[in-house]
């Protein structure tokens, strides 16, 4: 089995780590971290979008776009090359469109298209993603957040939960025929949350949810009597769930998590190694945590052989069903694991996130 990438996409491998290096600057941020706590530094997302904006004139941001919505059509391994490499060089971002743009371009109407494809492109509008309730996560299709239709719009009554709701627009679903069997009668919806100066709409609260170190990663939002013009149907009416499911299809590879948790490693490694040529104790000279931390590594690079899986069978024309959902699982697993064992070696300033 040959894992090695085309000529082509290696040099724009090497072409991407020495575009983050010379291009991104931190300022201090770690993004790793702290683009979890997003809401505590709305100047750290105006700066990321600085960068963002570097990568549409590169001609990187929509690489993976079909020519004909301005693209390159970029094939799947030439992304998880990019992708891999961009993560792994500390890159907050490195693709734009999220899941929404790939379903606009999938199910999307002309004027929807027009509309939202182009500030996508720029790298001017992103969505928040209304998808989870406080009763239906895992089990998604239990949502009971209300759209009634009057006249050209629809009236939305509910509440989302654990999504970042601080964006001008939402894609969300809804209930719009609560006597249809769950997975049916649930309508995609494309929302504004904010008006032209920013603010949030009548009708539309959100509220943070905080962590148990009081930290604001999260929001919860409330919707009453919220007026979304039908215009907004992302699909048909009442088959919303068949659409959603065509969004989440393009969540795939993760092939980021692996290529950061590698970077993350080698840091901390080279972390203790400065800090032990200057006499200091350090935990990678405890033979029990350095052989765990071992493990961990080769943990991390099979989540990344899942990942080119994922990838390979892409490029084959397959859907990676259940092989997708194996990449998000030990992700997961190896997120709490990795970072979990690395604080363990910090000790008790491993409670002191930075701000």
């Amino acid at each position: 089995m040959d894992f090695r990438f085309s000529p082509e996409d290696e040099a724009l491998r090497r072409e991407a780590a020495e575009f983050v290096r010379t291009e991104w600057d931190p300022a201090g941020w770690d993004v790793d971290i702290n683009l979890s706590w997003y809401h505590q530094h709305p100047e750290m997302l105006a700066h990321v979008n600085v960068f963002e904006k570097k990568l549409v004139d590169r001609g990187w941001w929509t690489m993976h776009w079909p020519e004909e919505y301005g693209g390159k059509a970029a094939s799947i391994t030439t992304q998880l090359a990019y992708r891999e490499a961009m993560a792994y060089a500390g890159a907050p971002a490195s693709l734009g469109g999220g899941l929404i743009a790939p379903v606009l371009m999938a199910i999307g109407t002309e004027s929807q298209k027009r509309e939202f494809l182009p500030q996508i492109a720029r790298a001017d509008l992103d969505f928040s993603q209304g998808f989870s309730e406080p009763n239906a996560g895992s089990d998604l299709a239990s949502l009971q957040t209300r759209a009634v239709r009057d006249g050209d719009d629809y009236i939305l009554n509910g509440q989302k939960i654990w999504g970042t709701y601080r964006k001008d627009w939402i894609h969300i679903l809804v209930r719009t025929d609560p006597d249809a069997p769950k997975h049916r009668g649930i309508t995609y919806l494309l929302a504004s949350l904010k008006d032209a100066q920013g603010n949030f709409l009548p009708g539309v609260t959100v509220r943070p949810v905080l962590t148990a170190l009081g930290r604001w990663r999260w929001d919860e939002l409330f919707l009453d009597n919220v007026r979304v013009p039908a215009r907004h149907v992302l699909g048909e009416e009442n088959r919303g769930w068949y659409a959603a499911m065509t969004t989440l299809s393009f969540e795939r590879s993760n092939i980021q998590g692996p290529a950061r948790l590698v970077r993350i490693i080698e840091q901390y490694i080279a972390f203790w190694r400065g800090l032990s040529r200057r006499g200091a104790a350090s935990p990678l000279d405890d033979p029990v945590f350095r052989h765990k931390l071992a493990n961990l590594r080769l943990e991390v690079e099979t989540a990344r052989m899942l990942s080119y899986r994922v990838g390979w069978m892409q490029s084959q024309g397959l859907t990676p069903q259940k092989e997708s959902s194996m990449t998000k699982f030990w992700g997961d697993k190896l997120d709490q694991e990795v970072y979990g064992h690395l604080s363990r070696g910090l000790g008790e300033a491993s409670n002191l996130l930075p701000y």
